[in-house]
């Protein structure tokens, strides 16, 4: 569930812990010079299942979210994330996270710990490369449950063009926690021009509940162009614009990421 979405569900029941007169342009910029200035996906991502042995990242993404018609106009997120791969096939990671929604304080919402498995290859047998992703998400809100989340990753490069794919179900845990299991589907088309650029469509749904499935205008799907691109070997960025596709989807999204190799892993 997006986390937006997941604020509207919980309002009244809860509030994010108080920031005082620091406002989340305040707390971007803090985040932003302690990270260096990194991130590339923990924001409204569609995930590779690539790890490299030995690498060390630090990432940061930032959300802005406009629907005029919604109570959730304005709301915006910004998430920080360090990632190490111990080894080819497993990358464990650290996101924290931090919201401002409207009618509340920016507030630091959300910590995550993230592990990715590498399962196969493409060309080893198998037509993608495949990883799954298993992530516990602790919860810094009054009344706000935790997360468990799982999540399968697929991807395909044939020439210029490479595909993404993720599928996954999360659950709250805990106290007060909803049953309910909830469908997430992201998707991106990228078109390599060089190494160093690719124009995207990126698509982002979020189901709603499986076991009671709504109908699509009541569910959250998006979708838009996205900039991604290297600015030097150790330093990528995206950024996009996502329009909502359904009515409980916002009707404008606007994302930013960077992502800084702090140590390079073992190449493909």
């Amino acid at each position: 569930m997006t986390r937006a979405r997941a604020w509207r569900e919980r309002r009244g029941a809860g509030h994010a812990r108080k920031l005082g007169p620091i406002d989340l342009g305040s707390v971007v910029l803090i985040l932003g010079v302690c990270a260096s200035a990194h991130a590339q996906a923990s924001v409204l991502s569609v995930s590779s299942p690539s790890v490299r042995a030995g690498e060390l990242t630090a990432e940061t993404g930032i959300a802005f979210e406009e629907d005029r018609a919604s109570d959730l106009d304005g709301f915006s997120e910004l998430a920080i994330e360090f990632g190490y791969s111990p080894t080819a096939h497993w990358k464990v990671a650290i996101e924290l996270a931090a919201e401002d929604a409207p009618g509340a304080d920016a507030g630091y919402a959300v910590s995550a710990l993230k592990n990715t498995f590498a399962l196969a290859r493409q060309g080893d047998a198998a037509p993608f490369d495949v990883g799954l992703r298993l992530q516990y998400e602790f919860a810094h809100i009054d009344g706000e449950a935790d997360e468990a989340a799982a999540r399968l990753l697929l991807r395909r490069r044939e020439g210029s063009l490479e595909y993404r794919f993720n599928v996954g179900v999360e659950r709250e845990v805990g106290s007060g926690a909803n049953a309910a299991l909830i469908g997430d589907v992201r998707a991106s088309l990228r078109y390599h021009i060089t190494d160093a650029l690719a124009p995207a469509l990126d698509y982002l749904g979020d189901t709603g509940s499986l076991h009671r499935l709504q109908r699509f205008e009541d569910q959250d799907h998006r979708a838009g162009p996205v900039l991604y691109g290297r600015l030097t070997d150790h330093i990528q960025f995206a950024a996009g614009y996502l329009a909502g596709l359904s009515g409980d989807a916002p009707d404008h999204t606007l994302k930013l990421a960077l992502e800084v190799t702090l140590a390079a892993g073992a190449r493909d």
